[in-house]
C-alpha cells in the first residue's frame, strides 16, 4: 500500500473532505480501488492526477455532471467544447451583472439628483421615449387594471417598470388646461431596442420639458401642477402636449408619505412673438 493513497491521505493532499471523495465515488466520477487482502479502499497515482483534473474543472464552476460526461469521453475536442461553453456562460453572467450594476447606478443617480432639483422648475431636453399608454379613465376596479396589464404583458418584460422600477403616469394637455388632475393614463416606457417592437408603440419625440420635482404625498400633486403651469405661462412658454409624471419614490419604495418623490414633466415651447 506504500504506492497507494488512502482516502484520508488524498483528502488532506487536496484540502477537500473525505465526504467529497465519497460523493465522487457514489456518482461514479472517481471510484477508489479495493485491496482484496484487507478490503482497504485506496486510490492510485493515476487517480491522484485524475482528481487534480476534476478539481481544476470544478474550480471553473463546471458542473459535476458535465465533468462526468467529459471524463467518459476525454479528447481535446470535447475539452475545447467544455471550456468554450463555460466561457460563454461566464460572459452571460458578466453581462447580467453589468446590467444589474447599471440599474443600481441609474436608480442611485435618480435619487441623488433629485436633492439638488427639489421645488425648482428646470427646463430639460428629454430624449425620445417609446412605450404604450394604458387609459385609466374608464377603469372601475382592480380587475380592470389587471386586464389592462395582461393585454400588454408582451411589453412588460422590457419595460421601465421591471428594468428600472420606474412608473409613469400622464395627463392630457386639455385636462391640464382645465385643471383636471384626476383623469390620467399609465405610460409604460419600453427599454427594448427591438425595432419591430418599437414600430408597434407610441413614440414621444425628444422635446423640451418644464420639470418640477417635489417631495411629499401624491395627493399634493394638484398644487404642484398649478405651480408648474403658472411658471410656464409667466416665462413665455406654452404647453404643447401631454404631461409625464415620474414616480421616483412611491409607496412601494417607502412607507413614509413625506419621502415620496415625484417629477412632473410638461412639454413646452416658446410663445410666438
Amino acid at each position: 500500500m506504500k504506492d497507494k493513497f488512502l482516502i484520508g491521505e488524498l483528502s488532506k493532499l487536496f484540502n477537500i473532505s473525505t465526504d467529497t471523495l465519497r460523493h465522487y465515488d457514489r456518482i461514479d466520477l472517481l471510484k477508489p480501488h479495493c485491496d482484496e487482502n484487507n478490503s482497504y479502499r485506496y486510490y492510485s497515482v493515476r487517480d491522484f492526477f485524475k482528481l487534480s483534473r476534476i478539481l481544476f474543472l470544478k474550480n471553473l464552476d463546471i458542473s459535476l455532471e458535465d465533468i462526468k460526461r467529459y471524463m467518459r469521453n476525454k479528447n481535446t475536442g470535447n475539452l475545447l467544447n467544455l471550456l468554450k461553453n463555460k466561457e460563454e456562460e461566464i460572459d452571460n453572467k458578466i453581462n447580467r451583472l453589468i446590467n444589474l450594476k447599471k440599474k443600481i447606478q441609474n436608480k442611485l443617480e435618480m435619487l441623488e439628483s433629485t436633492k439638488s432639483e427639489l421645488e425648482q422648475v428646470k427646463v430639460k431636453t428629454i430624449p425620445e421615449r417609446i412605450g404604450v399608454f394604458l387609459d385609466m379613465n374608464e377603469i372601475e376596479n382592480d380587475y380592470d387594471i389587471k386586464q389592462a396589464f395582461k393585454e400588454n404583458e408582451r411589453y412588460l418584460k422590457a419595460s421601465s417598470l421591471l428594468i428600472e422600477g420606474q412608473v409613469y403616469t400622464s395627463l392630457t394637455k386639455e385636462n391640464m388646461e382645465r385643471q383636471v388632475f384626476d383623469k390620467f393614463t399609465y405610460f409604460i416606457e419600453i427599454m427594448s431596442s427591438d425595432e419591430e417592437v418599437s414600430k408597434q408603440l407610441k413614440s414621444i419625440p425628444e422635446h423640451e420639458y418644464a420639470c418640477l420635482t417635489f417631495v411629499g404625498p401624491y395627493q399634493d400633486i394638484d398644487r404642484h401642477y398649478v405651480e408648474l403651469i403658472s411658471w410656464i405661462g409667466d416665462n413665455g412658454y406654452v404647453i404643447t402636449g401631454d404631461s409625464i409624471e415620474k414616480n421616483i419614490v412611491d409607496y412601494d419604495f417607502s412607507d413614509l408619505e413625506y419621502e415620496y418623490v415625484s417629477e412632473i414633466q410638461i412639454p413646452i415651447e416658446k410663445k410666438n412673438e
